[in-house]
Protein backbone atom coordinates (compact mmCIF):
# COMPACT_ATOMS: atom_id res chain seq x y z
CA UNK A 1 0.00 0.00 0.00
CA UNK A 2 2.31 2.77 -1.11
CA UNK A 3 1.58 6.11 0.47
CA UNK A 4 1.70 8.82 -2.18
CA UNK A 5 0.73 12.42 -1.52
CA UNK A 6 -0.22 14.45 -4.60
CA UNK A 7 -1.39 18.03 -5.02
CA UNK A 8 -5.15 18.08 -5.28
CA UNK A 9 -5.48 19.31 -8.86
CA UNK A 10 -2.79 16.93 -10.11
CA UNK A 11 -4.53 13.99 -8.48
CA UNK A 12 -7.86 15.00 -9.97
CA UNK A 13 -6.36 15.22 -13.44
CA UNK A 14 -4.67 11.88 -13.16
CA UNK A 15 -7.92 10.29 -12.06
CA UNK A 16 -9.55 11.07 -15.41
CA UNK A 17 -9.05 7.57 -16.79
CA UNK A 18 -11.86 7.15 -19.28
CA UNK A 19 -11.55 3.39 -19.77
CA UNK A 20 -14.95 1.75 -19.54
CA UNK A 21 -15.60 -0.47 -16.51
CA UNK A 22 -15.21 -4.16 -17.21
CA UNK A 23 -17.73 -6.74 -16.05
CA UNK A 24 -15.38 -9.61 -15.41
CA UNK A 25 -17.98 -12.16 -14.33
CA UNK A 26 -16.01 -13.03 -11.18
CA UNK A 27 -16.39 -16.71 -10.38
CA UNK A 28 -15.65 -16.16 -6.71
CA UNK A 29 -18.78 -14.19 -5.90
CA UNK A 30 -22.52 -13.95 -5.91
CA UNK A 31 -23.05 -10.62 -7.69
CA UNK A 32 -20.97 -10.77 -10.86
CA UNK A 33 -23.67 -9.04 -12.91
CA UNK A 34 -23.09 -5.64 -11.30
CA UNK A 35 -24.18 -2.62 -13.32
CA UNK A 36 -22.15 0.47 -12.41
CA UNK A 37 -25.13 2.70 -13.31
CA UNK A 38 -27.41 1.20 -10.68
CA UNK A 39 -27.52 2.66 -7.14
CA UNK A 40 -25.99 0.54 -4.40
CA UNK A 41 -28.77 -1.04 -2.38
CA UNK A 42 -26.37 -1.65 0.52
CA UNK A 43 -25.57 -4.82 2.40
CA UNK A 44 -28.42 -7.30 2.31
CA UNK A 45 -28.08 -10.86 3.54
CA UNK A 46 -29.53 -13.19 6.12
CA UNK A 47 -27.40 -14.17 9.13
CA UNK A 48 -26.56 -17.86 9.07
CA UNK A 49 -27.78 -20.18 11.79
CA UNK A 50 -24.96 -22.71 11.45
CA UNK A 51 -22.16 -24.02 9.28
CA UNK A 52 -22.87 -25.61 5.89
CA UNK A 53 -22.84 -29.40 5.86
CA UNK A 54 -20.70 -30.59 4.20
CA UNK A 55 -18.30 -27.79 5.04
CA UNK A 56 -17.01 -25.67 2.16
CA UNK A 57 -14.21 -23.26 3.13
CA UNK A 58 -13.76 -20.03 1.17
CA UNK A 59 -15.83 -21.56 -1.59
CA UNK A 60 -13.96 -24.87 -1.89
CA UNK A 61 -14.11 -28.03 0.21
CA UNK A 62 -10.55 -28.79 -0.90
CA UNK A 63 -9.25 -25.82 1.12
CA UNK A 64 -10.76 -26.83 4.45
CA UNK A 65 -7.87 -28.94 5.71
CA UNK A 66 -5.11 -26.63 4.49
CA UNK A 67 -3.36 -24.32 6.90
CA UNK A 68 -4.08 -20.61 6.61
CA UNK A 69 -0.60 -20.00 5.16
CA UNK A 70 -1.01 -22.81 2.62
CA UNK A 71 -3.85 -21.04 0.81
CA UNK A 72 -3.80 -18.22 -1.75
CA UNK A 73 -6.39 -15.44 -1.39
CA UNK A 74 -7.66 -12.86 -3.93
CA UNK A 75 -6.65 -9.52 -2.43
CA UNK A 76 -7.63 -5.91 -3.18
CA UNK A 77 -5.00 -3.18 -2.87
CA UNK A 78 -6.36 -0.02 -1.22
CA UNK A 79 -9.66 -1.84 -1.06
CA UNK A 80 -11.52 1.11 0.46
CA UNK A 81 -10.80 3.31 -2.57
CA UNK A 82 -13.43 2.62 -5.23
CA UNK A 83 -15.04 4.20 -8.27
CA UNK A 84 -18.38 3.06 -6.90
CA UNK A 85 -17.93 5.18 -3.76
CA UNK A 86 -16.57 8.17 -5.68
CA UNK A 87 -12.92 8.14 -4.55
CA UNK A 88 -10.41 10.14 -6.59
CA UNK A 89 -8.29 8.49 -7.84
CA UNK A 90 -9.73 5.02 -7.15
CA UNK A 91 -7.82 1.75 -6.83
CA UNK A 92 -10.88 -0.46 -7.29
CA UNK A 93 -14.09 -0.35 -9.29
CA UNK A 94 -16.41 -1.89 -6.74
CA UNK A 95 -16.83 -1.05 -3.08
CA UNK A 96 -15.97 -3.17 -0.05
CA UNK A 97 -19.35 -4.85 0.18
CA UNK A 98 -19.29 -5.90 -3.46
CA UNK A 99 -15.67 -7.03 -3.11
CA UNK A 100 -16.76 -9.37 -0.33
CA UNK A 101 -19.67 -10.65 -2.43
CA UNK A 102 -17.41 -11.21 -5.43
CA UNK A 103 -14.97 -13.41 -3.52
CA UNK A 104 -12.16 -11.05 -2.50
CA UNK A 105 -10.80 -12.38 0.79
CA UNK A 106 -7.81 -10.13 1.49
CA UNK A 107 -8.18 -6.38 1.93
CA UNK A 108 -5.45 -3.76 2.17
CA UNK A 109 -6.86 -0.77 4.05
CA UNK A 110 -5.36 2.56 5.16
CA UNK A 111 -6.54 4.17 8.40
CA UNK A 112 -6.17 7.81 9.48
CA UNK A 113 -7.58 10.08 12.16
CA UNK A 114 -9.09 13.36 10.97
CA UNK A 115 -11.17 15.74 13.06
CA UNK A 116 -11.44 13.22 15.86
CA UNK A 117 -12.82 10.50 13.56
CA UNK A 118 -11.07 7.32 12.47
CA UNK A 119 -11.31 7.07 8.70
CA UNK A 120 -10.39 4.86 5.83
CA UNK A 121 -8.64 7.10 3.33
CA UNK A 122 -5.50 7.22 1.21
CA UNK A 123 -3.22 10.09 2.25
CA UNK A 124 -5.55 12.91 1.13
CA UNK A 125 -8.85 12.30 2.90
CA UNK A 126 -10.87 14.99 1.02
CA UNK A 127 -10.40 12.86 -2.12
CA UNK A 128 -12.20 9.94 -0.52
CA UNK A 129 -12.89 8.68 2.97
CA UNK A 130 -15.21 6.51 4.99
CA UNK A 131 -15.52 5.98 8.76
CA UNK A 132 -13.58 2.85 9.66
CA UNK A 133 -16.33 1.55 11.91
CA UNK A 134 -18.87 1.77 9.07
CA UNK A 135 -16.71 -0.43 6.85
CA UNK A 136 -16.16 -2.86 9.72
CA UNK A 137 -19.91 -3.06 10.28
CA UNK A 138 -20.31 -4.14 6.65
CA UNK A 139 -17.63 -6.77 7.23
CA UNK A 140 -19.44 -7.96 10.38
CA UNK A 141 -22.69 -8.26 8.44
CA UNK A 142 -21.03 -10.29 5.71
CA UNK A 143 -19.30 -12.60 8.18
CA UNK A 144 -22.55 -13.15 10.06
CA UNK A 145 -24.18 -14.24 6.80
CA UNK A 146 -21.26 -16.33 5.50
CA UNK A 147 -19.93 -18.47 8.35
CA UNK A 148 -17.47 -20.51 6.25
CA UNK A 149 -15.34 -17.63 4.97
CA UNK A 150 -11.89 -16.74 6.33
CA UNK A 151 -11.06 -13.08 5.73
CA UNK A 152 -7.84 -11.10 6.17
CA UNK A 153 -7.26 -7.38 6.64
CA UNK A 154 -3.82 -5.87 6.02
CA UNK A 155 -3.80 -2.42 7.62
CA UNK A 156 -1.56 0.50 6.82
CA UNK A 157 -2.43 2.31 10.01
CA UNK A 158 -1.74 5.91 10.94
CA UNK A 159 -3.75 5.65 14.16
CA UNK A 160 -2.71 4.05 17.43
CA UNK A 161 -3.63 0.54 18.47
CA UNK A 162 -6.22 1.64 21.02
CA UNK A 163 -8.08 3.62 18.36
CA UNK A 164 -8.01 0.66 15.98
CA UNK A 165 -9.23 -1.69 18.70
CA UNK A 166 -12.10 0.63 19.59
CA UNK A 167 -13.39 0.50 16.01
CA UNK A 168 -13.28 -3.31 15.91
CA UNK A 169 -15.08 -3.47 19.25
CA UNK A 170 -17.73 -0.98 18.16
CA UNK A 171 -18.39 -3.06 15.04
CA UNK A 172 -18.84 -6.23 17.09
CA UNK A 173 -15.94 -8.03 15.43
CA UNK A 174 -13.97 -9.07 18.53
CA UNK A 175 -15.45 -12.61 18.62
CA UNK A 176 -14.25 -13.20 15.05
CA UNK A 177 -10.64 -12.12 15.58
CA UNK A 178 -7.95 -14.76 15.21
CA UNK A 179 -5.12 -14.69 17.75
CA UNK A 180 -2.07 -16.33 16.21
CA UNK A 181 1.03 -16.92 18.38
CA UNK A 182 4.10 -15.82 16.47
CA UNK A 183 5.95 -19.14 16.54
CA UNK A 184 2.97 -21.49 16.29
CA UNK A 185 1.79 -23.23 13.11
CA UNK A 186 -1.18 -21.58 11.47
CA UNK A 187 -4.48 -23.46 11.95
CA UNK A 188 -6.42 -24.93 9.06
CA UNK A 189 -9.31 -23.05 7.54
CA UNK A 190 -11.60 -25.71 9.01
CA UNK A 191 -10.27 -25.07 12.51
CA UNK A 192 -10.62 -21.32 12.12
CA UNK A 193 -14.17 -21.62 10.81
CA UNK A 194 -15.27 -24.09 13.47
CA UNK A 195 -13.80 -21.91 16.23
CA UNK A 196 -15.37 -18.78 14.77
CA UNK A 197 -11.97 -17.04 14.87
CA UNK A 198 -11.75 -16.47 11.14
CA UNK A 199 -10.83 -12.80 10.77
CA UNK A 200 -7.06 -12.26 10.58
CA UNK A 201 -5.76 -8.72 11.07
CA UNK A 202 -2.24 -7.76 10.04
CA UNK A 203 -0.85 -4.26 10.47
CA UNK A 204 2.19 -2.59 8.99
CA UNK A 205 2.80 -0.87 12.33
CA UNK A 206 5.18 -2.68 14.66
CA UNK A 207 3.70 -0.92 17.72
CA UNK A 208 1.29 -3.69 18.67
CA UNK A 209 0.44 -5.53 21.87
CA UNK A 210 -3.03 -7.02 21.39
CA UNK A 211 -2.96 -10.75 20.53
CA UNK A 212 -5.17 -10.32 17.43
CA UNK A 213 -3.26 -7.32 16.08
CA UNK A 214 -0.43 -9.02 14.17
CA UNK A 215 2.60 -7.11 12.94
CA UNK A 216 2.62 -8.06 9.28
CA UNK A 217 6.39 -8.24 8.88
CA UNK A 218 6.89 -10.48 11.88
CA UNK A 219 4.51 -13.03 10.33
CA UNK A 220 5.12 -12.38 6.66
CA UNK A 221 6.97 -10.51 3.95
CA UNK A 222 6.26 -8.85 0.65
CA UNK A 223 7.88 -8.02 -2.67
CA UNK A 224 8.45 -4.39 -3.75
CA UNK A 225 5.26 -2.39 -4.29
CA UNK A 226 6.45 0.48 -6.48
CA UNK A 227 6.17 -1.03 -9.99
CA UNK A 228 5.48 1.47 -12.76
CA UNK A 229 5.63 -1.02 -15.66
CA UNK A 230 5.17 -4.78 -15.92
CA UNK A 231 8.93 -5.13 -16.30
CA UNK A 232 9.29 -3.80 -12.74
CA UNK A 233 7.44 -6.73 -11.16
CA UNK A 234 9.87 -8.49 -8.85
CA UNK A 235 10.01 -11.43 -6.49
CA UNK A 236 12.72 -9.85 -4.35
CA UNK A 237 12.15 -9.15 -0.67
CA UNK A 238 10.59 -5.79 0.03
CA UNK A 239 9.67 -5.79 3.72
CA UNK A 240 9.85 -8.56 6.29
CA UNK A 241 12.00 -11.68 6.30
CA UNK A 242 11.60 -14.33 3.62
CA UNK A 243 11.77 -16.98 6.33
CA UNK A 244 8.34 -15.81 7.53
CA UNK A 245 5.55 -18.06 6.27
CA UNK A 246 3.07 -15.50 4.88
CA UNK A 247 3.89 -14.03 1.44
CA UNK A 248 2.13 -10.87 0.24
CA UNK A 249 2.52 -10.53 -3.54
CA UNK A 250 2.17 -6.93 -4.72
CA UNK A 251 1.03 -6.91 -8.35
CA UNK A 252 -0.18 -3.46 -9.35
CA UNK A 253 1.14 -0.47 -11.27
CA UNK A 254 1.38 3.00 -9.79
CA UNK A 255 2.33 5.35 -12.63
CA UNK A 256 2.01 7.67 -10.79
CA UNK A 257 -1.42 6.62 -9.45
CA UNK A 258 -3.61 3.57 -10.00
CA UNK A 259 -5.79 3.55 -13.11
CA UNK A 260 -8.09 0.98 -14.66
CA UNK A 261 -6.10 1.16 -17.89
CA UNK A 262 -2.97 0.10 -15.99
CA UNK A 263 -4.80 -2.84 -14.45
CA UNK A 264 -5.94 -3.88 -17.92
CA UNK A 265 -2.27 -4.20 -18.86
CA UNK A 266 -1.25 -6.50 -16.00
CA UNK A 267 -4.25 -8.24 -14.39
CA UNK A 268 -4.69 -10.79 -17.16
CA UNK A 269 -2.78 -13.94 -17.87
CA UNK A 270 -0.07 -14.38 -18.81
CA UNK A 271 1.26 -11.35 -16.87
CA UNK A 272 -0.42 -12.00 -13.51
CA UNK A 273 -0.11 -15.77 -13.56
CA UNK A 274 3.50 -15.72 -14.69
CA UNK A 275 4.46 -13.24 -11.96
CA UNK A 276 2.79 -15.33 -9.25
CA UNK A 277 4.21 -18.63 -10.48
CA UNK A 278 7.68 -17.15 -10.97
CA UNK A 279 7.71 -15.87 -7.41
CA UNK A 280 6.52 -19.23 -6.12
CA UNK A 281 9.34 -20.96 -7.98
CA UNK A 282 12.03 -18.45 -7.02
CA UNK A 283 11.10 -18.23 -3.34
CA UNK A 284 9.73 -21.70 -2.71
CA UNK A 285 6.69 -20.06 -1.08
CA UNK A 286 3.08 -19.86 -2.14
CA UNK A 287 1.99 -16.26 -2.77
CA UNK A 288 -0.73 -16.05 -0.13
CA UNK A 289 -2.16 -12.61 -0.85
CA UNK A 290 -2.23 -11.95 -4.59
CA UNK A 291 -2.84 -8.21 -4.50
CA UNK A 292 -4.12 -6.14 -7.41
CA UNK A 293 -5.83 -2.88 -8.29
CA UNK A 294 -9.21 -3.14 -10.08
CA UNK A 295 -9.69 -6.81 -9.20
CA UNK A 296 -12.77 -6.88 -11.45
CA UNK A 297 -10.45 -6.59 -14.45
CA UNK A 298 -8.61 -9.69 -15.59
CA UNK A 299 -7.89 -13.13 -14.21
CA UNK A 300 -7.28 -12.70 -10.46
CA UNK A 301 -9.72 -15.38 -9.36
CA UNK A 302 -8.56 -17.90 -11.96
CA UNK A 303 -4.91 -17.31 -11.07
CA UNK A 304 -5.62 -17.77 -7.36
CA UNK A 305 -7.56 -20.96 -8.09
CA UNK A 306 -4.57 -22.21 -10.07
CA UNK A 307 -2.19 -21.45 -7.20
CA UNK A 308 -4.53 -23.40 -4.93
CA UNK A 309 -4.57 -26.34 -7.36
CA UNK A 310 -8.30 -26.05 -7.98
Amino acid sequence: MPRRTLPLLFALALACDTSAPVDAGMDGGTDAGFDADLPDAGPRCTPATGLPDPLVCNGHAELCDRAFDAVAYPTAHNAMSSEEDGWIPPNQGRNLWHQLEDGVRGFMLDTYEQGGETLLCHSICPLGSRPLVDALLDLKTFMDCHPAEVITLILESYVDEATTAAAFEAAGLLPYLDEQPLDAPWPTLRAMIESGRRLVVFTQSSDVSLPWHHYAYAYGWDNPYSAMTAADFSCARGRGDTSNPVFILNHFLTAPVAMRSLAEMVNYDPVLGEHARRCQTETGQLPNFVTVDFYDVGDLFAVVDGLNGL
